[in-house]
């Protein structure tokens, strides 16, 4: 068995105490092989902030792939924004940015956020298709070894149909496009604040978009949450946690079809479980 924590959002200077702690509490009984974080570890790219989120995150002794979002770029220092945007965000996690290979599984992560953009909405997902080529690259020799790829960014590369927060990723259709043709099976982001589980298909071929929630009280419309991937005998299963009080419930799990996220893939079909 392969099981994989999925966080997004944290965002050290609004975080959610309570909700830190749950998710303290909710790993010990989990024991998860590797924590994926997809961005927005701070609220405005404070040092401050990113120091916090660093001894948070070293509190948890298994492998870590974090890559930055939108607000892990200093908010208040418009110079360094355009000049160096995640020279601080680099500085506290270069060792946390490197692929993550496991026995059933690798990680891998691309940066999706920007300092500025040309375009009102700034905050927006870029993809750089060279960026996603290198990293899909990187991932072939492990999928033919049989192992699910997993590729991390902030940015949905599509809006969840889900999510009440709409995204515009600038070349994202492409990227979704070529994500579905490669051998990755899945495409693990944040940045909407709502958990949300979608098969995205491309001709015949598809991945598993699968997009977590907040552990900040920036919520907009689902409680602070995070997602379980359990890959157990070809099956993939994905469980989101909820805080409830204090503490961290699961849902129904969505159980995937196991082809999908094999490298083999083909269209599949997800149901959860009855």
């Amino acid at each position: 068995m392969t099981r994989l924590i999925q966080l997004a959002d944290i965002h050290f200077g609004t975080e959610n105490p309570v909700a830190l702690e749950a998710f303290e509490a909710a790993l010990d009984g989990i024991v998860p092989d590797a924590l994926a974080v997809c961005g927005d570890l701070t609220q405005r790219g404070k040092r401050s902030e990113f120091e916090a989120a660093r001894d948070w995150l070293d509190g948890f002794d298994m492998p870590k792939l974090v890559v930055p979002g939108n607000h892990d770029t200093p908010l208040l220092n418009l110079y360094e924004r355009v000049v160096s945007p995640f020279e601080r965000h680099e500085r506290y996690f270069s060792d946390m940015a490197d692929p993550v290979e496991l026995d059933g599984a690798i990680l891998t992560g691309i940066n999706t956020s920007r300092g500025w953009q040309t375009r009102r909405n700034w905050a927006e997902g870029s993809v750089n298709l060279e960026d996603l080529e290198d990293a899909i690259a990187g991932t072939e020799a492990a999928a033919r070894a049989g192992k699910t790829v997993f590729m991390i960014c902030h940015h949905p590369f599509l809006s969840p149909p889900d999510a009440p927060m709409r995204t515009a990723t600038r070349r994202g259709r492409r990227a979704s496009r070529r994500l579905a043709q490669s051998p990755a099976g899945f495409l693990l982001t944040g940045h909407v604040h709502t958990p949300s589980v979608t098969v995205v298909d491309d001709r015949d071929q598809a991945y598993i978009a699968v997009s977590a929630g907040t552990l900040s009280t920036r919520i907009r419309t689902s409680p602070a949450s995070f997602n379980l991937i359990d890959l157990t005998n070809g099956q993939c299963q994905v469980s989101v946690y909820k805080l409830h009080g204090d503490r961290f419930v699961p849902e129904k799990p969505h159980i995937l079809a196991p082809e999908l996220a094999q490298p083999e893939k083909h269209v599949a079909s997800m149901a959860e479980q009855p």
